[in-house]
């Protein structure tokens, strides 16, 4: 057949109906014609083969041997749309589906706009289809992520501008062959997560634009969005960023970056080890090390567990016993985590009332919580309220919200301290484990910080 001059580039693991729908899509598009591959990584589900039935000659099937994850899928794929020629070559999840116009529109871009080397499409979320996933994102080198302050937000007319920004998610992109010549393609040693960013600032920092196009819209399917089973995307996502940072962050922030590392690292495997949280403490554990020694595509063994319980079952058991609770929250602590121990306690004890401090530097932060609890929970008849201080001596216990346990010098037992992260003080032992917290943390500094700095070194010199 005859070759259009946009080749799109959809990557497919066992996703068959998703990757029909998608592919559909595309067909679908209007006023313009392109030619579409699906490199199929080793699927098992057969989707491949029913893929190539439904479709015939309108798409390409291309057969990896092995799973080679996203990065290796759309590499693939990009170097075969190189080598054919195409001037214009589209990325495109195998779980999101275009708008009818959108293909037209990132290739107009791109026509009317030769600075711009890659173009995005503004991503929406295909269960809450006005709300955006993502759009104009940015690379924040102080905190050492990426982001955008439109994720999350409905659609609106300010977000349909073209934006300039540091990357166009592989989601649904569009960059030229002659870009993809001069600058590469994609990293495949990523497996998964990070390998668009990675391209996208790559291409930036070699002199072209890269675009969000608010005009156009994709709506996506993202197992990002679902509710984690496993820690595939912990480890995936946290072992790239570092890698990426560590390759492209200025030198005077190498330092910096070695200790956010080391502390992160640190934090989850502190206490996660106390909770018995073995599936997080590893995943952290290897992915420290891995990035200590480079050690790059699909994980090996121990790096991806199955989630046990989270940290929240251990004052499940501690306040299982209770009648009545007093809780404060706290500035630094988003509502829903008070939303999520209040659901908690419920599920195991549905009289148990509960009542949010309002001492005069909470009430403000209590009374949203309470906003939220009742807005969640409007069809119960759980028992949440405000409590004055003066009625304190009627409570079975108190809990204090904190940002991290860790950071709580003074001994308020029989009170409860807990964090975000599940870490609790509720007895002698706790409050002991987590007060030697920074000269535990003062001896792994010293054993892994060389290794780091060394690390992030070897990375550097081939940017």
């Amino acid at each position: 057949m005859d070759r259009n001059e946009i080749a799109v580039i959809i990557c497919n693991y066992n996703g068959g109906e998703d990757t029909g729908k998608c592919i559909d899509a595309v067909i679908k598009s209007k006023d313009i014609e392109c030619d579409i591959y699906v490199v199929d990584n080793a699927s098992t589900d057969g989707s491949a083969d029913r893929l190539g039935r439904q479709f015939g000659e309108r798409v390409a099937i291309v057969q990896n041997a092995e799973n080679l994850g996203g990065s290796g899928g759309f590499g693939r794929g990009l170097r075969i749309a190189v080598e054919e020629g195409y001037p214009y070559i589209m990325m495109l999840d195998n779980d999101a589906y275009v708008d009818t116009d959108t293909i037209k529109k990132l290739h107009r871009y791109l026509e009317e706009n030769p600075d711009v080397g890659i173009v995005g499409a503004k991503i929406m979320m295909s269960d809450d289809p006005k709300r955006i996933m993502d759009y104009a994102k940015t690379i924040d080198f102080e905190t050492f992520m990426d982001g955008s302050k439109w994720c999350g937000k409905l659609d609106s007319e300010e977000a349909k501008e073209p934006r300039e920004c540091d990357f166009a998610a592989a989601t649904a992109a569009m960059v030229r062959r002659e870009v993809l010549l001069k600058c590469g393609g994609m990293d495949e040693a990523h497996f998964i997560y990070y390998d668009d960013i990675e391209l996208g600032y790559r291409i930036k920092r070699s002199g072209y634009k890269v675009v969000s196009l608010g005009s156009s819209k994709a709506w996506h399917k993202s197992g990002m969005t679902k509710k984690t089973t496993n820690t595939f995307a912990r480890y995936y996502l946290t072992r790239n960023r570092y890698r990426f940072f560590a390759k492209y962050l200025p030198q005077e922030d190498m330092e910096r970056f070695t200790e956010y590392i080391l502390s992160h690292a640190f934090s989850y495997m502190y206490g996660s080890y106390y909770k018995g949280r073995m599936d997080i403490f590893d995943t952290e554990k290897y992915i420290l090390e891995d990035f200590i020694r480079d050690r790059r595509g699909k994980a090996g063994d121990r790096r991806i567990n199955e989630l046990q319980k989270d940290g929240y079952h251990l004052i499940e058991n501690e306040l299982s016993g209770c009648k009545r609770i007093r809780i404060y929250p706290a500035d630094e602590v988003p509502e829903h985590s008070v939303v999520k121990l209040c659901s908690r306690l419920w599920a195991i004890n549905p009289g148990i009332e509960i009542m949010l401090s309002t001492s005069l530097e909470m009430k403000k932060k209590s009374e949203l919580c309470l906003a939220q609890l009742r807005d969640e929970f409007k069809e119960c008849s759980f028992s949440i309220t405000l409590a004055e201080e003066s009625s304190g001596n009627s409570f079975d216990k108190s809990v204090h919200f904190c940002r991290h346990v860790k950071d709580n010098t003074e001994n308020i037992l029989p009170d409860i301290y807990i964090d975000i992260y599940g870490n609790m003080i509720a007895d002698e032992q706790d409050y002991i484990y987590f007060r030697n917290y920074e000269k535990s943390y003062e001896f792994f500094y010293g054993l892994y910080h060389d290794s780091v700095v060394e690390a992030i070194r070897q990375i550097r010199k081939e940017g």
